[in-house]
């Protein structure tokens, strides 16, 4: 066939192609508009993503991040992880490697909380790319190597051939090419079985660049050319570019310069339509050569300026700029979906502004007291190291001082009952609650919290370090810097309010400097409600649970506290959305319950059994439910000490 019909043949049958791909997207907004279920909105979202990929790319980012917007908003943990794989491909393919890894790793993380096997796997796959092209080959290799263990385990021989095919071509990178001929005949002997097309395209076109590498051209030409066409018969247009520049080097090396400038201008041409920058890059690179070695040095000069200029910026800035118009509009979107109102209270109300009042004097009275009872004490300390008086004059005036620092501790706990919310504000913000709170000792390191702030009504149980006289000095701490967050700064995102204390904390008992060794710090699980019954959770190692229907639904904690223990990172607390029903049973808790030694054998109370008491009893009014967890509770501990604060609040949805 002449060129040019070759040519005319090739415009028409894209074309056509671009035409039915056309008619499928136009299909699909037509299904999405009629859709009214969430998880298939996402589906279709995605769907058209990856139909755009070959004919408008720019719509392929902004409707995969649609997709993610939309499995973000209603919790689609799956979808979420598929989501941030594509979009790690989308810019992986653009050559934005770095943000592309971001996106691999965010959905490593979403599929390990559910242990999902095969996303996992397809995660480390991507991940070990992403070091490939570090050149950090040792972590590829572990990357890849994980993702081939999964598959195995899964029996997912599809997948299996992928794998091979990654390590292979490592090994290549890495000159072992023993190894990766290996992988290579392993890649083939699977595809081959399994009759897989692509499979074997990219078997067959590793042992041409493994071959390539050997300096064994011919036999490499011959599997270029088979691959090129398995490729061609699969729309693999990637694979085909590169597979012409596999050709292009090889005939640079026999010294068939035509055939090398051929197979390069047909990979430029691909590379340039598709954005593939690398091998654009690759292109001008063996163009270059070519014409050097023809002695057009002209062209050889330009194409050597192009690469360079290619190979100096990681995508193109036009490009970049349009894409991360589409991330900034995504972001835009998101926020959107947060806000639930466009005003907010300009001043706090005269009932907040006095408890704010009423607050600083009781922590002014409390440190006073704590204070002079320090000074008491180390004098007293001082007294009795002067004096050689008597076992029983020493014995008497231990008691008189125990006695001052019990009435100390009892005037303490005074002042930390009047900080805690009041009881009038609970009744009208959670119509149908309890709260079980069960000091350990008079004051107490576990301590509640709730107010209402823009419509949205908030609620906290938090356990703070120790317990006893330092943990109701961090109680109050914490108290204090809730109020300022929500009613001062209107923060009312449960995940924002956990990242501002954690600062605040840290600041306080200046956790940074790492010579005063302040350790201290709070678990917490705060929860919001807004008027359409949306919750919002975050927590730092203090979960969530939910009775619907006799069944329990368990909404995890992030593994790190506010304050206490520096970081390497600064931790970044997760936002759960969840729509609630009406009569849903909403639970928060400290540990205090559930590590309680107790019962015939003295073991733990536990999680376990902490979930069967709440599904036996969650059907009776919470005041009800609030006598039974404190009888329960009692009988379990029988005889043994109480090893810690208890806090455990209930609110039923109306």
């Amino acid at each position: 066939m002449a060129p040019n019909k070759l040519l005319f043949y090739f415009i028409i049958l894209f074309a056509l192609n671009c035409q039915a791909q056309t008619e499928k997207i136009d299909s699909l907004n037509l299904e999405l508009s009629t859709v009214q279920y969430d998880s298939s909105r996402t589906v279709l979202l995605l769907q058209i993503a990856k139909e755009y990929k070959s004919i408008e790319r720019l719509k392929t980012y902004e409707f995969a991040h649609k997709a993610l917007l939309a499995a973000e908003k209603h919790n689609q943990k799956a979808r979420m992880g598929e989501c941030f794989n594509y979009l790690g491909d989308l810019y992986w393919y653009s050559g934005d490697y770095k943000t592309s890894s971001v996106y691999y790793f965010k959905g490593l993380k979403i599929y390990e909380s559910i242990h999902h096997k095969a996303g996992i796997a397809k995660c480390y796959r991507n991940i070990g790319w992403i070091y490939q092209g570090q050149e950090n080959y040792n972590l590829a290799i572990q990357y890849h190597a994980g993702a081939l263990k999964i598959n195995k385990d899964l029996n997912d021989q599809a997948s299996l051939i992928a794998n091979q095919d990654d390590l292979s071509i490592v090994y290549r990178l890495m000159k072992n090419y023993t190894k990766s001929l290996e992988y290579c005949n392993l890649t083939i002997l699977t595809s081959q079985k399994l009759n897989s097309s692509e499979g074997l395209a990219s078997g067959y076109g590793n042992l041409a660049s493994v071959y390539s590498k050997m300096g064994r051209n011919e036999e490499a030409i011959t599997n270029f050319e088979i691959a090129n066409e398995l490729n061609k018969k699969n729309n693999k247009i990637y694979n085909l570019a590169e597979g012409h520049n596999g050709l292009a080097e090889c005939f640079l090396a026999i010294q068939n310069y035509t055939n090398a400038i051929e197979n390069a201008q047909k990979a430029l041409d691909i590379s340039l339509e598709n954005k593939f920058n690398k091998i654009t890059a690759d292109s001008y690179e063996k163009l270059a050569r070519a014409y050097s070695k023809t002695n057009e040095y002209n062209k050889a000069y330009n194409y050597m300026s192009l690469y360079t200029e290619a190979k100096d910026s990681s995508y193109n800035e036009i490009n970049a700029q349009q894409i991360n118009e589409m991330s900034a509009k995504y972001e835009f979107e998101k926020k959107e979906f947060q806000i639930k109102s466009l005003e907010s209270e300009k001043s706090l109300s005269a009932q907040k502004l006095e408890q704010e009042k009423r607050f600083k004097l009781y922590l002014i009275l409390f440190l006073i007291v704590i204070a002079i009872f320090s000074l008491s004490l180390i004098r007293n300390i001082r007294l009795k190291k002067k004096t050689n008086q008597s076992l029983t004059d020493a014995y008497q005036q231990i008691e008189i001082k125990n006695k001052d620092i019990t009435d100390s501790i009892n005037y303490s706990k005074r002042i930390q009952n009047a900080i805690l919310p009041s009881e009038a504000l609970k009744f009208a913000l959670f119509k149908d609650i309890f709260i079980s709170f069960h000091p350990k000792d008079i004051v107490s390191g576990d301590f509640y919290w709730y107010t209402e702030k823009n419509g949205v009504k908030l609620i906290a149980a938090c356990d703070c370090t120790g317990h006893g006289v330092p943990g109701a000095l961090m109680s109050m701490i914490g108290t204090n810097f809730l109020n300022q967050i929500v009613n001062e700064k209107e923060i009312t995102t449960p995940d924002l309010i956990l990242k501002q204390l954690n600062f605040e904390i840290k600041k306080a008992l200046k956790q940074d400097d790492i010579t005063l060794e302040t350790k201290d710090g709070m678990d917490i699980a705060l929860v919001t409600l807004n008027k359409q019954n949306e919750l919002e959770y975050a927590g730092a190692n203090r979960p969530l649970w939910i009775v619907r229907e006799n069944e329990l639904i368990e909404i995890k904690a992030n593994k790190f506290s506010i304050g206490g223990l520096q970081h390497e990172i600064e931790p970044l607390f997760e936002k759960h959305l969840f729509q609630t029903q009406p009569n849903d049973c909403i639970y928060i808790f400290t540990d205090g319950f559930v590590d309680q030694f107790g019962g015939d054998l003295g073991k733990k109370f536990m999680s376990k059994k902490l979930k069967e008491t709440l599904l036996q009893i969650n059907s009776l009014p919470m005041d009800k439910q609030s006598e039974q967890l404190k009888n329960i509770f009692i009988s379990w501990k029988g005889k043994h000490e109480q090893i810690d604060d208890v806090l455990v609040i209930g609110f039923r949805i109306s």
